[in-house]
This record gives structure tokens, C-alpha cells and sequence, in this order.
């Protein structure tokens, strides 16, 4: 890596860098939103069963918190840019509803990058943004970029390849949620015996069904309480938790707060936006 820098939000941590792509002997994740754009070479990504492939001049966003390793290069070392923005604030963003539903299935979103962007020297800026204490606006430029790649994947012919099993078990999870599944009912889905699909999902993913289900309660919680008036209660049973208690648990452990202390971080002169 050859420069990054960070910055520290009301409630999480902005992160970006440009610098040589790392192969990565393992996989890891991180609950953020990931934004690359690749200047020379390409990288792969493994996300899963599937090879994720980001060619020079175009951009890749995806949820990271979903395991993924980038593979050693076959020719010369990548250069890329790289920006993390955590969940928490891209759910406040109001993004197309199917373009944030895709990105939590755990569907990258590849698209090539305007002819008129130069990304190294708008990843410099932002660096120097973060570095000056203007953050605000290197944001809106992360944001907008992101939306430009969001919305050209839509009619993308960068494909990620064919669906499996594992991800099949992923978007049906994704899909419902909020309701009372089981790890019975996603083996279903894709006609397996539980056992079996448990075995598959995990090792594909690296955590259990429940793990992933749980992940996702949590950051749709994460998004009410950015998003709506919804007492903490009212968050955990809107977002699938069958219980207060439950919800607590669940959320402290993966966010490190309570429900409570998140939303007065997130905006601690309480002027949330309101969703019908």
C-alpha cells in the first residue's frame, strides 16, 4: 500500500487508499461498503464459490462484510483505489432500493468508469480532504461515484458468473429475513438435505446460516435506526429479532454498542430523516 487515509465519521470510520493490490492468503470481511476502481492491471476477487474479475478503468462495489480474498496476480501487481465506507452510513443514503438489495445478496456491482474521471487524482483529493478535515465533501464525491457505478452495473454486460447454491441460500436469506426461517427452510431452497446445506453455506461463506441471518437483522436495525423514529424495541422486532432481548444481545455484539447509544452517535442532535 502506498497512501491511505481515514477519517472518523459521527458514528464509524471512512477509509480509502490507492496504492499495489495485496494478494491475500486468506479471506476476510469487514461490515462495509466497498468501493475499488482498478488504474492498471486487473485484480480477482474469490467471493465465495464465484471469481470476481475487475479489469483496468472500471469501478467494483460490494458488501465486504461478506468473506471475500483477493488472489495473487497472474501478471504484473494491480494498482487500485480503494474506499471503505461503513454500512451504517451508506444506509443512510437512500439508495435504489434494488441496488442496495443487490449488494447485501452479495452481488457485486462492476461497471466500467467514466471516460472523464481520473480516479487517482480524485482518490488524492479525497486523501487531502480527509487529511484538512473536510470530509464532508470527499463523502458526496464517494457517494456519487458509487451511484455512477451502482446504476451503470445495472446495464452492464460485467457479469460475476452463474448463480450456486451457496448463493441461492444467501439471497433467500436475504429475502426473507424478517420473517421466522429456519436453517430447514433455506436447505429447502435449494433441495438439499439441512445437513448438508449447512456444511455448503459455511464453507462457502465462512458462518453458519443463523451467523448470516443474524448479520442481516442487524443491519437492516442499523438502517431504521438511522433512518426512522422506531423505538429500539420496535427496531429489533421490525428487523426479524423475536424479541427485545434477543435484539440487544445480537446487536451489541456485533456493533459494540447498544441500539440506543448507535442512534445518538449517528446523530447526536437528534435531526434524523424520517422513511414512510
Amino acid at each position: 500500500m502506498k497512501h491511505e487515509a481515514a477519517v472518523e465519521l459521527a458514528h464509524a470510520r471512512l477509509w480509502v487508499a490507492h496504492g499495489t493490490a495485496p494478494a491475500m492468503a486468506g479471506a476476510h470481511s469487514h461490515d462495509d461498503i466497498e468501493l475499488n476502481v482498478v488504474t492498471s492491471g486487473a485484480v480477482e476477487y474469490l467471493m465465495g464459490e464465484r471469481r470476481v474479475r475487475v479489469e483496468q478503468g472500471h469501478s467494483a462495489v460490494f458488501w465486504a462484510s461478506l468473506p471475500h480474498r483477493l488472489l495473487a496476480p497472474a501478471a504484473e501487481p494491480a494498482e487500485v483505489c480503494w474506499a471503505h465506507v461503513p454500512l451504517s452510513t451508506v444506509l443512510t443514503w437512500d439508495l435504489p432500493a434494488g441496488d442496495l438489495r443487490a449488494l447485501l445478496e452479495g452481488r457485486p456491482a462492476l461497471a466500467a468508469l467514466p471516460s472523464d474521471v481520473d480516479a487517482l487524482n480524485v482518490w488524492r483529493r479525497w486523501e487531502s480532504d480527509f487529511a484538512g478535515h473536510d470530509a464532508d465533501a470527499a463523502l458526496l464525491e464517494v457517494q456519487a461515484l458509487m451511484r455512477r457505478t451502482l446504476r451503470a452495473a445495472r446495464t452492464s454486460s460485467c457479469g460475476t458468473g452463474p448463480t450456486s447454491r451457496p448463493l441461492d441460500m444467501a439471497a433467500f436469506i436475504m429475502d426473507r429475513f424478517r420473517d421466522p426461517i429456519s436453517t430447514a427452510d433455506i436447505a429447502s431452497v435449494v433441495h438439499l438435505n439441512t445437513e448438508y446445506a449447512m456444511t455448503l453455506f459455511r464453507r462457502t461463506w465462512d458462518m453458519t446460516m443463523v451467523d448470516f441471518l443474524i448479520r442481516r437483522r442487524v443491519a437492516e436495525a442499523q438502517r431504521l435506526l438511522a433512518t426512522t423514529d422506531l423505538d429500539c424495541a420496535a427496531v429489533g422486532y421490525a428487523a426479524g429479532f423475536g424479541s427485545a432481548s434477543t435484539f440487544y444481545a445480537h446487536f451489541a455484539k456485533l456493533v459494540g454498542t447498544s441500539p440506543g447509544q448507535y442512534r445518538t452517535t449517528l446523530d447526536p442532535t437528534d435531526a434524523r430523516p424520517l422513511v414512510a
